[in-house]
């Protein structure tokens, strides 16, 4: 997860979206690709992203490459790399 948990903001299927709806998209695919296997895990792993995407957005770019590949988590974290680190704030993640 931590390697994945980049906050991320942007349009998505050609719709604008407000923060809180790409928290849920975004966060929801990582927690499912990331090292949090059961449910609850998964669900605390989605609240706690949420929080910090909501406080942290990130690219548009970003966004759209973790949801494009929210059914594809072998390929997410080496192909939305590139695009959500670009976007982190000086400093990193928080």
């Amino acid at each position: 997860m931590p390697r994945l948990a980049l906050g991320l903001a942007a349009l998505l299927a050609g719709c604008a979206q407000t923060i809180p709806d790409d928290a849920v998209s975004v966060c929801t695919p990582l927690c499912r690709c990331g090292d949090s296997p059961l449910p609850g895990e998964q669900r605390d792993c989605v609240a706690s992203c949420t929080a910090q995407f909501e406080m942290h957005p990130l690219g548009a770019a970003c966004v759209e490459c973790v949801v494009g590949h929210a059914t594809a988590c072998a390929q997410l974290a080496d192909d939305c790399n590139t695009a959500c680190l670009q976007a982190l704030p000086a400093g990193g993640p928080r």
